[in-house]
């Protein structure tokens, strides 16, 4: 069929199932965004700043566990956008950044033309690692595929599409081909063999759940009640094992289980710093499940690997195991569902409670980098997976309100909530015109202590109390959200928060919660 280079972005987008795009139009993108108009399957879902777009496309792609996509233009459009592209590298979240790039005649020659710059697709590249530009409208379809490919059967990291500004115009016969859908890739027979054995013999073995492993609850779940397995979830994996199984473990008590576990089975996670830090020497014998093998060994070098998806490992290492009887004493070592590790100070312990106790279980919390947020991610209860979305390795602010927008676009039958406070809100904080203009039901509490709080705290650690450059002059938050025409309410006590909070969640549109910290304390 004969069609534009936009076209044939747009028609494998509705090939691959996108629904919803994020972005802002460009000169340079004029014909995608033709291509989009009044298409019947895709939104478009226009935001205030390309950060903002990835930042959607990553919280719409982990509520949902499908690729968000973000469209920018050439050059500042598409830098704009690496903030949350790295974002989502760091945490494996699938986003795919189609952007707009120069000419190949005029690409690298610094000859002065509109969004000049050095090397555009090679700095997106650097982030991700995996992408593709392309020189021919032919071309697109099999090269775009190819990246939804590797997001959905390879690890679901961020992937860089560009597209030539001329390329965009060109016309071509183009053939789009319905995706050739695989099943998960299993581990190897003979590994899943030698694993099951080393979990048949041991005594205490422990599971840990990471990131991966959202998608797989149930087969996590089933192995550990088979089992009897205490489950250690990662930050990543919270909610893959719900916060009050009484197989979870957390905070000393998975502490405990780690170091006492004769075999440890890490499933779809890196076994990052963190595991550094808590393992002095090196686990007494590791299984190690992941989908990108590149992950394996890293760290620890284990006993048994397991490349492939973890849902496919875990019910491969369940048919092979039977009637195995562990040491562990439920009552005791694996006592769980209970918050652990100390509260650093208030209102956070009441606000936190408050919010649990009046969302749903399957309600989605999107953190950003602040004090309350760091107290839920020790802290909060979370029930089912993909409902807690944090920037937890990154860890760049400015991520919850968009991030947020974005997942209540992905679920939007789902009560969301944005948890930011007001160092980290102002950096996106136009977004809010998005939310408004998206009319979907979002309460955005914000914590303001007029200061970056966590950078004060550190200062007064590290640095005996010299403060510098902390403190912030903020606008009227509740009159900075009425001017986007939204609710907005100040709340300075645990009952204002759970009243505001109820009636916002019931509001047809967006409503900001300012709890103003100093006067709660």
């Amino acid at each position: 069929m004969l069609m534009t280079g936009g076209q044939a972005v747009v028609e494998t987008l509705d090939a691959w199932g996108v629904d919803v795009v994020f972005g802002i139009p460009g000169v340079h993108t004029l014909v995608l965004y033709d291509a989009l108009y009044e298409h019947p399957r895709i939104r478009h879902v226009t935001t205030r700043h390309e950060q903002g777009a990835g930042f959607m496309a990553d919280g719409y792609a982990r509520a949902s566990g499908r690729v968000g996509v973000a469209l920018t233009t050439t050059g500042p459009a598409a830098v704009n956008a690496l903030t949350p592209i790295g974002e989502a590298h760091a945490e494996s979240s699938p986003v795919l950044l189609i952007c707009s790039g120069p000419t190949d005649e005029t690409n690298g020659t610094d000859a002065g033309v509109l969004h000049d710059m050095r090397d555009q697709f090679g700095t997106l590249f650097s982030v991700t690692g995996r992408g593709q530009r392309v020189s021919r409208v032919e071309e697109i379809p099999d090269a775009l595929s190819e990246g939804f490919e590797a997001m959905k059967y390879g690890r679901p990291r961020p992937y860089i599409f560009e597209v030539p500004l001329d390329v965009f115009k060109e016309e071509a016969d183009v053939n789009i081909d319905e995706p050739a859908h695989r099943p998960p890739h299993k581990p190897e027979e003979v590994a899943l063999d030698a694993a099951a054995e080393m979990i048949q013999s041991a005594r205490k073995p422990v599971l840990i759940a990471g990131g991966g492993t959202q998608d797989a609850s149930d087969d996590v779940i089933k192995l550990a009640k088979k089992l009897g397995l205490p489950v250690a979830v990662t930050a990543n994996g919270q909610g893959a094992v719900p916060a009050d199984h009484p197989l979870l473990v957390r905070g000393e008590a998975m502490n405990k289980c780690l170091n006492e576990a004769d075999v440890v089975l890490a499933v779809g996670t890196r076994l990052g710093f963190r595991f550094e830090q808590m393992w002095k020497g090196t686990p007494e014998k590791l299984i190690h499940l992941d989908i990108d093998p590149e992950v394996i060994g890293r760290s620890f070098e284990p006993d048994v690997a397991l490349i492939g998806d973890a849902g496919a490992g875990l019910r491969g290492l369940c048919a092979r195991l039977d009637g195995v009887k562990t040491a562990w004493d439920v009552s005791d070592s694996v006592s769980q569902a209970q918050v652990s590790g100390q509260w650093e100070e208030k209102p956070f312990p009441e606000l936190l409670g408050i919010l649990r106790d009046v969302l749903d279980r399957d309600a989605v919390v999107v953190n950003d980098m602040t004090m309350i947020s760091y107290q839920a991610r020790r802290h909060f209860p979370v029930y089912q997976p993909r409902t807690f979305l944090s920037p937890t390795v990154y860890g760049t602010l400015g991520f919850s309100m968009p991030a947020a927008v974005g997942a209540k676009i992905a679920c939007p039958d789902k009560q969301v909530v944005s948890l930011c406070g007001d160092g980290g809100f102002m950096y996106t904080a136009t977004e809010l015109s998005t939310a408004v203009q998206q009319g979907i039901s979002l309460p955005v509490v914000l914590c303001n202590d007029n200061t970056y709080d966590a950078i004060k705290r550190a200062q007064d650690r590290e640095c005996d109390g010299r403060n510098i450059a902390v403190e912030l002059a903020n606008p009227d938050f509740v009159m900075f959200a009425q001017s986007f025409g939204m609710r907005s309410v100040r709340v300075t006590n645990g009952q204002g928060f759970g009243e505001a909070l109820e009636e916002a969640l019931q509001a047809e549109g967006p409503t900001l919660i300012e709890v103003f910290v100093p006067e709660y304390a």
